[in-house]
């Protein structure tokens, strides 16, 4: 999955997971990969709360103030998923 020859997701993509920036096809991917393996569920959920904390203080400041540890939006249902919940 990092094009290296790991099976894990690498940095810059567990980014733009999180961030909603892959296709379709790619998510796919990575949804099937984060039920089998702890590490990328783990490197995503730290990565979703990063990008969850980074928007809302993007909308405190622009006035709309929202808690700090907002989460992503359209992540949760990912991650129940992906934990086996």
């Amino acid at each position: 999955m990092d094009g290296m020859g790991s099976p894990h997701m690498n940095a810059e993509d567990v980014e733009r997971y999180s961030l909603g920036s892959l296709s379709d096809e790619e998510a796919a991917g990575f949804d099937e990969h984060l039920l089998i393996c702890e590490l990328c569920r783990s490197s995503v959920e730290a990565s979703d709360e990063y990008v969850a904390s980074m928007r809302a203080a993007a909308r405190k400041i622009r006035g709309k103030g929202e808690p700090a540890l907002a989460k992503a939006p359209g992540k949760a249902t990912r991650h129940v998923r992906g934990n086996g919940a």
